[in-house]
């Protein structure tokens, strides 16, 4: 039954985790839509109404081809900001991921571990400094001693 298990883990288990992780950084490809973002990069953001003016006036031409790039700069903008924040989550997700397998692969033995180390006596020291805090002088008055008249 031990054996079974073991094998499973290290095998099957092992694959069906890292196929999970996959899929999941997938979805969150899927979910930024990077390649749709890069596809659009520098395209019109929201623009409804910047067709073109065949025949305008100049003014109304220069006012078009302004709205457009002013669009395109703001467009630009927005989706590199989603880039980038896509780019962080995908790679931070990957990186938990691979610690994630590199547990897996651990997880089994831990409990061995934690018992040979509490039979041996080993305990783990944490050297935490509390920061020392400064008592008002009015606390440390005694019921002898009257408060100043500023401070009441």
């Amino acid at each position: 039954m031990l054996m079974a298990f073991i094998s499973w883990w290290y095998s099957k288990g092992w694959l069906a985790r890292a196929v999970t992780i996959l899929d999941s950084l997938e979805k969150s490809i899927d979910y930024f839509s990077l390649p749709l973002l890069i596809k659009t990069w520098f395209a019109p953001f929201r623009q409804i109404d910047a067709g073109r003016l065949v025949n305008g006036s100049i003014e109304q031409r220069f006012r078009k081809l302004v709205d457009r790039t002013f669009s395109r700069i703001i467009g630009a903008i927005l989706r590199t900001v989603v880039m980038l924040a896509g780019v962080f989550y995908i790679a931070l997700r990957a990186l938990l991921g691979l610690l994630m397998l590199v547990f897996w692969a651990a997880l089994p033995i831990l409990p061995i571990v934690f018992v040979i180390l509490t039979f041996s006596g080993w305990m783990p020291h944490f050297n935490l400094k509390i920061p020392e805090i400064k008592i008002p002088e009015i606390i440390k008055m005694n019921n002898k001693t009257q408060i100043p008249r500023g401070q009441r």
